[in-house]
C-alpha cells in the first residue's frame, strides 16, 4: 500500500500537474479578491509603481482580443479552450513516457491558463466576461490588461519557442559535426590513399632501375 502511494505520488509530481492546480487556484483567488473590492469596470484599484491592479472585464478571448458579440466570443472562447485543453491532456496521456518535463510543464500551464478564464465564461464573472487586472502600464505602448491565466498561456507559449530554437539549433550543430567529420575522415582515406600510390610509384622506380 505505502509502495503504491508513494509511486502515486512520484507520478503526480513528475506529471506536473501539481503545477497546473497551483496556478489555477492562485488564478481563481486573484480574481475573486479582485471582485471583492466591488470596484466599477476599469476602476483603479491599487497602483505598485512597476504595475497597476485594474479591475476589467474582458468579454473577448485573451488580452482583450475577439469579436464585437459577447455570446459568440464565450461561445468561441468555450469551444476553442475545450479543444485546446482535450487535445493536450490527450497528447500528455498517449505520451508521458517521451514527453519531456520542460514541454510537460509548458503544456499543462496552456491547459491551465484555458480553465482558468473557462471557469470565469461558465461560473463566476459577471456578463460570463473573463475578469483582468494585471496591467503593465509603464511598457510603452502597453494597452493590455490580463490575469493569471493569460500570463500561464504567454509564459508557456515562449518556454515551447525557446525549446523548439534550442532544439532546431542542436540539430544543425549535430548535422555540421557529423559533416565535419565525414569531410575529415575522406580526407585521412584519401591522403593514405595517396601515401600508397608514392610509395608504390617509388618501390617501381627502384626495381626498375
Amino acid at each position: 500500500m505505502k509502495e503504491k502511494v508513494l509511486n502515486a505520488l512520484k507520478w503526480f509530481f513528475k506529471s506536473y500537474i501539481w503545477l497546473g492546480v497551483l496556478l489555477l487556484a492562485i488564478d481563481i483567488i486573484t480574481k475573486q479578491i479582485i471582485l471583492g473590492f466591488h470596484a466599477l469596470e476599469g476602476d483603479l484599484i491599487s497602483d505598485w509603481g512597476f504595475v497597476r491592479i485594474r479591475f476589467i472585464l474582458n468579454r473577448g478571448a485573451a488580452f482583450g482580443m475577439g469579436t464585437g458579440n459577447a455570446v459568440a466570443n464565450r461561445v468561441l472562447y468555450l469551444v476553442i479552450a475545450s479543444l485546446i485543453s482535450i487535445g493536450l491532456v490527450t497528447y500528455l496521456i498517449i505520451k508521458r513516457k517521451d514527453v519531456k518535463a520542460y514541454v510537460r510543464a509548458s503544456l499543462i500551464m496552456v491547459v491551465t491558463g484555458a480553465i482558468g478564464n473557462m471557469i470565469d465564461r461558465i461560473f463566476y464573472a459577471p456578463e460570463f466576461a473573463v475578469v483582468d487586472w494585471i496591467d503593465f502600464y509603464w511598457v510603452p505602448g502597453w494597452v493590455w490588461v490580463f490575469n493569471i491565466a493569460d500570463s500561464c498561456i504567454v509564459v508557456a507559449a515562449f518556454m515551447l519557442i525557446i525549446y523548439v530554437i534550442v532544439g532546431e539549433v542542436k540539430e544543425y550543430k549535430a548535422k555540421n559535426k557529423t559533416t565535419v567529420k565525414t569531410v575529415n575522415d575522406n580526407k585521412k582515406i584519401l591522403s593514405k590513399t595517396e601515401k600508397e600510390r608514392l610509395e608504390a610509384e617509388q618501390a617501381q622506380e627502384k626495381e626498375s632501375k
